[in-house]
């Protein structure tokens, strides 16, 4: 006894959706309504001026607009859980820095699992930290360990937030050279620098990008950077290796991050979306300008660099038992 025709038609049907390809990134109509790119620190900074550069060309290529939004507080990690916590559909994107793999080690009771709860899309530069200055009776390193040990923690020095590299690369400098310091947190670098030019801070161990003007211009001076080399915008400084401290080799990141569970599809498009984008002769020479490194490539390379450093910096952390209250 034949099938009923209606019967044999649907399975027909069935059987053509389960052969048909998966639908690729160039099928989708991906994005179809504004995206809203997070970043997770004041306006002002580098990261801020970062995320905008971004904004602007994903409109472009993407023919929609692309709003950034400042989520500052908590040392990056308000921005960070809003987008772990968004929905998974692409039009949720964070701009992280390096803090990401950082707090892990000093928070137990983070919100948000980097690696469950985000999936990283491209890294989009290399971010030096330096120690900056405006105290005149700092001229070295050495300078800065005799005004420290001379005032055990009457000595303030600002951060972009707890648990950033700005604080956490303190602490073990710190913690090597027996100084106590007192941690002046602010929601950015930016509004910390304002204080700093304004004398309420004297030092900090703060991003290059964000500083660099002011170093430019003579109000800020700087005695390291950090990192395996010298910085290309800043040749005459040596490094903190160069001078003998150890411990702050590892190069900071900007990178984009989508909320885990975003379709695969979607991810591949903005991937190659921020690729392109990041590779643009323009885009270059802005970073480089800003005293970034630019840095795109494989998905696979951030990956692992995300898991090598979630490692690296608990180490750091047991090693120089740094603890923060959360």
């Amino acid at each position: 006894m034949s099938l009923p025709r209606r019967l044999k038609a649907l399975l027909l049907l069935a059987g053509a959706v389960l052969l048909a390809p998966p639908a690729s990134a160039a099928d989708i109509a991906y994005p179809d309504r504004p995206v809203t790119l997070v970043m997770p620190f004041a306006a002002g900074g580098m990261g801020d001026v970062l995320a905008r550069v971004l904004a602007e060309h994903l409109a472009k290529e993407w023919k929609q607009t692309v709003v950034v939004d400042n989520r500052a507080g908590a040392g990056g990690m308000i921005g960070n859980q809003f987008v772990a916590r968004s929905a998974p559909d692409g039009y949720t994107l964070l701009l992280g820095i390096s803090q990401m793999v950082q707090a892990p080690a000093l928070y137990p009771k983070l919100q948000y699992d980097v690696q469950k709860d985000f999936v990283p899309l491209v890294r989009i530069a290399g971010a030096l930290s330096i120690f900056a200055t405006t105290d005149p009776q700092i001229k070295s390193m050495k300078d800065y360990i005799g005004v420290a040990s001379a005032n055990p923690g009457k000595y303030g020095y600002g951060t972009y937030g707890a648990g950033t590299s700005s604080h956490v690369y303190a602490e073990i400098f710190n913690a090597a050279h027996k100084i106590r310091t007192t941690q002046i947190p602010y929601k950015g670098a930016a509004p910390m620098l304002n204080d700093m030019l304004g004398g309420q801070v004297l030092v900090a161990f703060t991003d290059l990008a964000t500083t660099l003007p002011f170093v430019r211009s003579g109000k800020v001076q700087v005695y390291a950077v950090a990192g395996p080399r010298r910085s290309a915008v800043l040749p005459e400084v040596p490094t903190f290796a160069e001078q003998g401290y150890k411990g702050l080799d590892v190069v900071g990141w900007y990178g984009t991050f989508a909320p885990a569970k975003t379709p695969k599809e979607v991810v591949d498009k903005i991937r190659a979306s921020l690729d392109r984008v990041v590779r643009l002769p323009e885009v270059q020479a802005k970073l480089s300008g800003f005293g970034l490194e630019p840095a795109s490539g494989p998905i696979e390379d951030f990956s692992l660099r995300i898991q090598s450093d979630l490692a690296y910096w608990k180490q750091m952390v047991v090693d120089h038992n740094i603890k923060l209250e959360q």
